[in-house]
């Protein structure tokens, strides 16, 4: 079902509702007015006639009913009945026209002082009429065809008007419903002509205070994101093609030019060495992409146990001066740690290791000496700053360099797949931390691992 159907139906239902219940409110006060002005105009005929037989003495019932006749203001069925205190009729204004009573009733209206009842299509009131010789009951009835043809000509009305109502609020419904649906509209045209070449284009924000606004800006800043997605790829695609590209033409140029003459043992074995290198390069990038899928379980943090930092930094630092004895790797701690607990968090040792020692390998690396120091501290959680002296990063090159196997120009001589940071970083976070360049000068660079206070645990 349509929204903009959904809408004009809701619409209709809610005004036909309220209209119901106005009609019927109408009808049944309406109703009720009639009936009582009926039976006042009952009640002053009623002690209206008892007043002439009982007061005037020259008037008996004969002449009260000759009376009545001469009346112009009769009702249709017309009926006035006298009981005296024994419950006999001793008169009525109208013989033809028959009204069964009963004992009970006649009983109520003394009891109660004023009764009504209905006999067929007559409507009857009693009352007592009391003085100081008579105890007198008085039934009035009749017909009141004026009221009853007023309450169907209203009846008619109220059905029509109704009627015409509800079928003129579903269309004004469905055309509210459209003008409000049509940004709805507009913005749907508009993504339809979105495609991946050409990313860049935005939808129209034509009022960001309403929903409809903020869907469109919600909307654009997603397609900011996947305008970033698909930049960050065609980036990892270039650069793992060739990262890929370079150790295959490589091999592939060494062993044509071996097989083009014969060559000696020395060249053969210069040759072989050279080749297992590259495969070696070759499988140590396939490793590392595999590291990096190994991070999307996301049932790791649920193995995680209680490590101290300090223990792993320095498992990586031996690990690292065992290869590149030329190292030169210092551990500082800052003064505000106080306690061995602040050293201590949940996680994997070994992920945790692997990410240092590619934050401390590409630290002496990129250095101008190949040292860096590594400064352990405390600061709304568990921090450490690898801090080295090198190139300056550029900042177009800072939002791209967490991102697999990209180089920049600076760094393109030297050996290294560009994978090393992207994994260390995605270590970090898979254990509630940041990793983020913290200042890039001539003076220093500073890369900070930022792990969050809550995460600290003690340690027994």
């Amino acid at each position: 079902m349509r929204i903009r159907f959904k809408l004009t139906l809701q619409f209709t239902l809610l005004v036909s509702l309220i209209v119901l219940l106005s009609f019927l409110g109408i009808y049944y006060f309406t109703h009720t007015y009639i009936e009582n002005r009926f039976y006042s105009r009952l009640r002053s005929k009623a002690i209206t006639t008892a007043e002439l037989l009982v007061k005037v003495d020259q008037i008996d019932s004969k002449l009260l009913k000759v009376i009545e006749k001469t009346n112009k203001d009769v009702l249709y069925k017309e009926k006035i009945s006298i009981y005296n205190y024994k419950n006999e009729e001793i008169y009525t204004n109208n013989d033809t026209v028959k009204v069964v009573v009963t004992r009970k009733f006649l009983n109520d209206v003394r009891l109660e002082g004023t009764a009504t009842t209905t006999y067929q299509d007559i409507q009857i009131l009693g009352i007592p009429y009391y003085d100081k010789y008579n105890r007198l009951l008085v039934l009035a009835g009749g017909v009141d065809q004026q009221g009853l043809e007023t309450l169907r000509d209203l009846q008619r009305i109220l059905i029509s008007l109704y009627i015409i109502i509800v079928f003129t609020s579903a269309i004004f419904g469905w055309i509210f419903a459209g003008r409000a649906l049509l940004p709805i509209a507009e913005v749907i045209n508009e993504m339809n002509d979105i495609y991946p070449n050409n990313l860049k284009k935005r939808l129209k924000v034509r009022n960001v205070k309403d929903e409809i606004g903020q869907l469109t800006f919600t909307f654009n800043n997603l397609l900011t994101r996947v305008e970033e997605a698909f930049q960050h790829q065609q980036v990892f695609i270039s650069n793992v093609s060739h990262e890929l590209k370079n150790p295959l033409t490589k091999i592939i140029s060494q062993l044509t030019v071996s097989l083009l003459n014969r060559r000696t043992e020395e060249e053969y074995q210069e040759t072989m060495e050279s080749v297992l290198q590259d495969v070696k390069d070759l499988n140590l990038l396939t490793n590392t992409l595999l590291e990096l899928t190994k991070l999307s379980d996301d049932s790791l943090p649920n193995r995680f146990t209680s490590i101290r930092i300090d223990d792993i930094i320095w498992e990586a630092r031996s690990s690292l001066l065992k290869v590149h004895k030329n190292y030169g790797i210092s551990i500082e701690f800052s003064e505000n740690i106080d306690s061995d607990e602040q050293l201590s968090i949940l996680g994997n040792g070994q992920l945790l290791k692997v990410a240092f020692m590619n934050l401390i390998e590409n630290g002496c690396k990129f250095s101008n000496n190949q040292t860096i120091n590594v400064n352990i501290g405390f600061d709304k959680g568990l921090f450490l700053e690898f801090i080295n002296k090198g190139a300056v990063i550029d900042t177009k090159d800072q939002k791209l360099i967490f991102l697999p196997f990209f180089r920049s120009k600076k760094t393109a001589d030297t050996r290294g797949y560009g994978i090393g940071l992207p994994l260390a970083e995605r270590i970090i976070k898979l254990h509630k931390g940041n990793l983020f360049i913290k200042e890039s000068t001539l003076d220093r660079t500073v890369f900070k691992v930022q792990f969050f206070e809550e995460k600290v645990i003690v340690v027994n």
